[in-house]
């Protein structure tokens, strides 16, 4: 598992600046939030992070090695995106094992990693069906299982419940939870849904105009918030603000 640093990242889209200078430590081993309403940057951000883009300007470092330049297959990440992306015509158990096969593991040692992410994830009655048989909230089950199965050195994760049922969502929630605590994975969770992140996430990095405005653990960002956009945005409602005038 890697810590990942971001130096002075920025990203320019011709008169729209995505991401302004950003300089952030996400550690190693640890779930971050990457927080903010739609069109802050935090996708632009875990894009260039991916290398799926390239920044402006700034580096990204996994741990000491400079990955600015290199391109993603060679990052040794695992996506995990809105809408599930799975082999067709397989069952889920080929779907898991494809990756693995790639990386040579014995037959020990796949059947190991599968028969795990098929018991957190719930998959025990699908794991021989076709993926056509699945529904959405099952098939992103697959898509995360498959992913974590691989045990890249970092694991991003774009919004990846937010088009599955609400039954499917809880099950996602526990089984994620599930999953960071059991193998300690870095992993960066990009979503606009503060309940989410106050869930998952062991921190929170709260962007707005493509800015870090404040990083910290789930309940110091709820309950100490240094800026008025947090105390908005973090809470269902969110906190109300007066203005007032201080005399000496």
């Amino acid at each position: 598992m890697s810590e990942i640093r971001l130096v002075n990242l920025r990203k320019e889209f011709k008169d729209v600046i995505a991401v302004r200078d950003v300089t952030i430590t996400f550690p190693t081993s640890t779930v971050t939030g990457l927080l903010g309403p739609s069109g802050c940057g935090k996708t632009t951000m875990m894009r260039i992070i991916a290398g799926l883009e390239n920044p402006t300007t700034g580096d990204v470092y996994f741990d000491n090695e400079r990955v600015t330049d290199l391109p993603p297959r060679k990052r040794n990440i695992g996506m995990v995106f809105q809408y599930p992306v799975v082999y067709k015509g397989i069952s889920v158990y080929r779907n898991i094992e494809l990756p693995l096969l790639e990386e040579k593991l014995s037959e020990a040692e796949r059947k190991s990693r599968i028969a795990e992410v098929v018991e957190i994830l719930g998959l025990q009655e699908s794991v021989h069906k076709d993926t056509s048989q699945l529904d959405m909230g099952t098939r992103q089950k697959v898509v995360v299982a498959r992913t974590v199965a691989r045990r890249p050195r970092i694991i991003l994760f774009d919004e990846p419940i937010t088009n599955v049922d609400v039954e499917a969502k809880i099950q996602l929630k526990r089984a994620l939870k599930e999953l960071t605590r059991q193998y300690k994975q870095t992993i960066i969770y990009v979503t606009h849904d503060q309940t989410e992140a106050m869930t998952l996430a062991d921190q929170i990095a709260l962007m707005k105009d493509g800015e870090i405005v404040q990083c910290d653990e789930p309940r110091k960002l709820y309950n100490y918030p240094n800026d008025v956009f947090g105390g908005w945005f973090l809470g269902n409602p969110g906190m109300n603000f007066f203005e007032h005038k201080v005399e000496a």
